[in-house]
């Protein structure tokens, strides 16, 4: 295999895109907006910013956390897919993949800081070592694992600015990152799922499991591969270049799998726990679990396994959108809906300035994204020195 490390600059040409740009300023108004909501919220403190309370300290902040660090799979699962798996023809995928996933846990750490009680002591779990403690490896491997997406992205930036000699550097880099990333992405994953395993006096038994943190990663390789396919998808439009309809499909078939595993798993585990009876009393709780499971797994799998509705255009956008919201709503439900409480109360609803931030912080993740595909991401560009034959 020879390695092609001549790479073209993409060029600062503005796009004749009115509606990229009526996007990219709605996107910019939002992020200004959450910006301002997020000054206030830090000086003015957690307690008149937010409705949380000692009993219910999670709120859509934590939520949104959890959902993030799932979608941004997308970067550990096509960089293990195309560089440690070698399904090299996957790379057109693998950048903008990459780039959501940066975002994704940008935004993460945004969110947590607004989240701490005192923002200023970030850092104190790097000085401050708790081993026992599932948030303390969950700290270590989200900053770490940041700071390899920011190594993985680097090329763009390097190859925008025309810094060949460290654009070449970085490339040879690629392979040991690489997996150092997929270690990292694969140790944190799980390990949300361990946090969850230390409050049985809490969790609601439909999703509470021994074996969480597996079902916590098997779920978020079905949402990073869910998320690749449509960032995969959103950057050839977002470039006006033609996709890859073999790229598509693999990233389907990929899907497919990690969504049949888990549901083996879930409910596999469900039987062997005795907690098939749960599911008929039709509460708050089992209708909650029916929705995450029917839109989230039974539904995009019907879809994507039936070979008329899978060659439709509309469904490779409708599974993979339904994946990332299944998953996206089984943390928010492990979060909010299957603790005790909330459940069964109305005690606790999300503060204004908690849905400010937010919406802010994602509509700024958007925006960089758009920008960075139409402007900065080369798909040319292979992630670990790979070229033609």
């Amino acid at each position: 295999m020879a390695t092609n490390l001549s790479l073209s600059r993409p060029t600062w040409s503005l796009p004749a895109l009115p509606r990229f740009w009526a996007l990219a300023g709605a996107l910019a108004c939002l992020t200004l907006m959450g910006a301002a909501a997020g000054v206030a919220r830090l000086l003015a403190g957690l307690g008149p910013t937010t409705f949380l309370t000692d009993s219910v300290p999670w709120g859509i902040w934590i939520g949104f956390d959890f959902a993030l660090i799932a979608f941004a799979g997308a970067g550990f699962t096509l960089a293990a897919a195309a560089h440690v798996l070698h399904l090299h023809r996957l790379e057109p995928a693998v950048r903008p993949a990459l780039f959501t996933g940066f975002l994704g846990y940008s935004a993460v750490l945004l969110l947590l800081v607004l989240d701490l009680g005192r923002p200023d002591r970030f850092y104190h779990f790097i000085l401050y070592w708790n081993p026992h403690s599932p948030l303390f490896e969950i700290s270590w491997c989200v900053l770490l694992y940041t700071t390899v997406l920011l190594i993985e992205v680097s090329p763009d930036f390097l190859g925008r600015f025309g810094w060949a000699r460290l654009q070449q550097w970085a490339l040879r880099l690629m392979p040991p990152v690489c997996i150092a990333g997929v270690t990292l992405s694969t140790l944190h994953q799980s390990t949300l799922g361990t946090l969850y395993v230390n409050m049985p006096h809490r969790l609601h038994p439909l999703w509470y499991t021994p074996f969480l943190p597996l079902l916590f990663f098997t779920s978020s390789v079905a949402a990073g591969l869910s998320v690749a396919l449509l960032a995969y998808r959103l950057a050839a439009r977002t470039r006006s270049q033609p996709e890859e309809r073999r790229v598509v499909e693999d990233l389907a078939s990929g899907v497919t799998g990690a969504l049949l595993i888990f549901l083996a798993l879930r409910g596999g585990l469900l039987w062997r726990e005795n907690e098939l009876p749960l599911l008929w009393p039709l509460d708050r709780a089992s209708i909650a679990w029916w929705i995450e499971l029917v839109a989230g797994v039974a539904l995009p799998l019907i879809l994507l396994v039936t070979p008329r509705l899978r060659r439709t255009n509309l469904t490779l956008w409708l599974a993979p959108l339904l994946v990332t919201a299944g998953v996206g709503l089984n943390r928010f439900n492990a979060t909010l809906t299957a603790q005790t409480p909330p459940l069964g109360s109305s005690a606790y609803s999300p503060h204004p300035l908690e849905w400010l931030t937010t919406i802010g912080i994602l509509a700024g993740a958007a925006l960089v994204w758009l920008l960075a595909m139409r402007f900065l991401v080369s798909p040319a560009i292979p992630l670990a020195g790979h070229g033609s034959r």
